[in-house]
């Protein structure tokens, strides 16, 4: 019989196993390295230890569903809610156990007309208030049959930001780099900065406490970003390295931040703006933000950035700025998904750091 169980971390070999069966061994190595960091370090789990569903077949874990504490707030007040995530379902094994399942399970074994991960979604223990975000289309088919419903205006957007690594690779890092620059000129900049921006080197202080405290209830719906989660989530990353943060202010009052990641794939640079806080409609910080953001990643010789908008007025607020939607190898767009979130949170702000971080 497949049971659907919460995991533990007794799982783990398991479920890194599977991993690299369904997605590849670059992605089972990289969910290795971030575990402890992950499912031990995180200050918004209850207890530590691994979070999520699994199928579990003869003692064979066959899929699972990995989720995560929000920390959502709605109008101020925290509310439980989990960010559900790296749901995967291994085919071969899948196809054995449900043959089985269905010729010798007893009268009280768990509903899987609709799937494995359907079924692992449905579980009481996967929460009530789910997010989730970055769908492939399959999943998403899945999804919208089992309630969950889109975010109107949420979405990846990206935009160019340099022309300089992209020449440096073709002419040649001196010649191409001049082009660059040159060609660069060409690219829309959006506002100039009417804020002064800043580079943070150390760790995030009580300054973006009493950030979060000020801006928090200011939000229909928004996920916990104090310093001690904010340090958790960049500075205590496996990857830390590859993050960078602006900030902006009046003096010694901040007024918003800005994270910023680049990386290396094959042989392109990119980057995304990972996370993004400010009070709702505060534009001069935004724009001076954004403006420093996209000045930064120019001198980084990024390609191409990509910004996840959510609630707030973001995604026509960073289109005004030149970014367009990004869409799947299917032409659709990939929306924040919720289920069970109440009306009250409509308007719920999300940014790509929120969630897997994806």
């Amino acid at each position: 019989m497949i049971a659907i169980r919460p995991g533990t971390d007794a799982d783990r070999p398991q479920i890194v196993e599977r991993i690299a069966e369904v997605f590849g061994h670059a992605q089972a190595q990289r969910a290795e390295r971030l575990w402890d960091w992950q499912w031990h370090q995180d200050p918004r789990l209850p207890t530590p230890g691994y979070r999520g569903m699994v199928a579990d077949w003869r003692g064979r874990i066959i899929g699972n569903l990995s989720t995560t504490p929000a920390g959502l707030h709605l109008g101020g007040a925290p509310v439980s809610a989990h960010w559900c995530f790296d749901v995967l379902v291994h085919w071969g094994l899948m196809r054995q156990a449900l043959k089985e399942h269905r010729r010798s399970a007893p009268a009280d074994a768990p509903d899987l007309s609709g799937g494995i991960a359907a079924a692992l979604l449905d579980q009481a223990a996967a929460g009530q208030i789910q997010l989730a975000k970055h769908i492939s289309d399959p999943m998403m088919v899945i999804l919208e049959r089992i309630g969950f419903t889109a975010m109107g205006a949420s979405g990846s957007l990206h935009r160019r930001v340099s022309l300089k690594h992209t020449l440096g690779r073709a002419l040649g890092q001196r010649l191409g780099g001049l082009i660059g620059s040159l060609a660069d000129l060409a690219l829309p900049r959006g506002a100039k900065p009417r804020l002064p921006v800043e580079v943070l080197t150390g760790a995030f202080d009580a300054r973006f406490d009493h950030l979060w405290d000020t801006v928090h209830p200011l939000y229909p719906a928004i996920c916990r970003r104090d310093a001690q989660t904010l340090n958790w989530r960049y500075r205590r990353h496996p990857e830390s390295d590859h993050y960078q943060v602006l900030t902006t202010g009046d003096g010694a009052r901040l007024r918003g931040y800005a994270v910023l990641l680049t990386y290396t794939k094959g042989q392109r640079r990119w980057a995304k703006i990972v996370d993004l806080l400010t009070a709702p409609g505060d534009r001069e910080a935004i724009d001076a933000l954004t403006a420093g953001a996209l000045c930064a990643l120019r001198t980084w010789r990024a390609e191409r950035v990509e910004v996840f908008a959510c609630g707030d007025g973001t995604a026509a607020l960073f289109q005004s700025m030149g970014f367009v939607p990004r869409l799947t190898k299917s032409d659709r767009p990939q929306p924040l998904m919720v289920r069970a979130l109440p009306a009250a949170a409509a308007g719920i702000y999300v940014t790509q750091g929120d969630g897997d971080g994806g």
